[in-house]
């Protein structure tokens, strides 16, 4: 078994390189330094101009609960990512326990992935919708079936789509176990921008 592995990795860099993996690692790792650094950016000149973040951050907390917070990032994980996870990081950096909620942050969004991908597997029974989806998404679909678990870490990572992924996942019938096991790399992300954003703000 052990003997297998360098076969394994020789075999994948190959295919690697056959496919444009790398060149498609490269430029999603330099959207995700991309993205750091605009959302520093904005938070600097939002912080800086516009209003202080820890009163904004204040203002949220008064208005919405935070079981509230959390499900409606729950749900925009699930469907679209409109909430962005770096909103919520910055916001978890004023609670009691900013760590403890930063990892249950990651937990709510490494979940819905989980769920994302059964509404695929659900969506792939449903001929018209899963139509639809499939032509708004097909180069992600390309590319999912071309790089298999490498667009899944990326997505995890990256500013990639990561709900469209999980559910494109489902539709193609992506091996669970292995899904569940690349997906965990989300964490990582939420790691990486806890790291900047409870720096900084």
């Amino acid at each position: 078994m052990i003997q297998r592995i360098p076969t394994f990795f020789k075999g994948y860099h190959r295919l690697l390189q056959r496919s444009g993996g790398y060149a498609f690692v490269r430029k999603n790792l330099l959207k995700l330094f991309g993205s750091i650094v605009l959302v520093l950016g904005l938070f600097y000149a939002f912080d800086t101009w516009i209003v202080d973040i820890d009163s904004a951050v204040e203002w949220v907390t008064l208005t919405l609960s935070t079981p509230a917070l959390l499900g409606l990032f729950f749900t925009s994980e699930i469907s679209l990512g409109i909430i962005t996870p770096e909103l919520l990081i910055v916001w978890a950096d004023e609670t009691l326990k900013p760590r403890w909620m930063l990892f249950l942050l990651a937990s709510l969004s490494y979940s819905a992935g989980m769920v994302s991908y059964f509404i695929g597997r659900f969506l792939r029974t449903r001929g018209v919708v899963r139509k639809r989806l499939l032509e708004q998404h097909q180069s992600t679909l390309n590319q999912l079936r071309k790089f298999g678990g490498l667009l899944i870490i990326l997505a995890a990572l990256t500013p990639l789509p990561y709900p469209i992924v999980c559910q494109l996942c489902g539709l193609n019938r992506y091996p669970f176990k292995h899904f569940v096991l690349l997906t965990l790399v989300r964490f990582l992300r939420f790691g990486i921008y806890g790291l900047v954003l409870f720096n900084l703000f």
